[in-house]
């Protein structure tokens, strides 16, 4: 038995049908010609008669757009050669210079390049946002007294832990930001 006898159930017809209104609907075949088919389709009782209701109609167009399951996500930016060297170097200047060393690199080296300035002004905001920190720490605790003195210890190993993983961070590769940070320079 060949698959052009097999019988077509309803669920078959009424997809043949669908194939129609589309086709229609896309101007591939005119009202009278619709209806003619579609009478086809729905009379039909074996396959070959329910391919028959599509004889001299061009196949379906290929879609113009690509379905959002299948597009491909974008790639990971990543930095290569000096802009991932030199954004490290920015973010690790911070240790000894805490904001000087990163407002030197965004002056010098970001003028060069578009990655190394990211770094250089994401290691100058949180350097700033630190002293700042420090600096509020310090002046409340002359304001309410000695026993405030335990935030400094808490902010110092929070700012040397994050200056290090924004550096380790830039020399993997991927695009660094700091929690908690004012960005002050764009």
């Amino acid at each position: 038995m060949s698959t052009s006898e097999l019988l077509v159930t309803p669920e078959q017809r009424d997809r043949a049908v669908e194939i129609l209104k589309e086709m229609y609907a896309d101007g591939r075949i005119d009202h009278m010609e619709f209806d003619t088919r579609v009478d086809l389709a729905l009379k039909a009782r074996t396959r070959a008669e329910l391919n028959g209701s599509f004889d001299g109609v061009v196949a379906r167009p290929v879609p113009t757009y690509v379905p959002a399951a299948f597009t491909r996500p974008a790639p990971v930016q990543r930095y290569t050669g000096d802009g991932r060297g030199m954004g490290t170097v920015a973010h690790w200047l911070g240790y000894p210079t805490f904001f000087v060393g990163p407002a030197i690199v965004v002056a010098s080296a970001g003028k060069q390049n578009p990655a190394v300035r990211r770094h250089a002004v994401e290691a100058l905001n949180f350097q700033l946002t630190a002293f700042l920190a420090f600096a509020a720490a310090g002046i409340a605790t002359g304001i309410v007294g000695s026993w405030l003195g335990f935030v400094f210890p808490i902010l110092g190993i929070m700012w040397f832990i994050l200056t290090g993983v924004g550096g380790i961070a830039t020399a993997a590769g991927s695009n660094f930001r700091y929690p908690f940070t004012l960005r002050l320079i764009k």
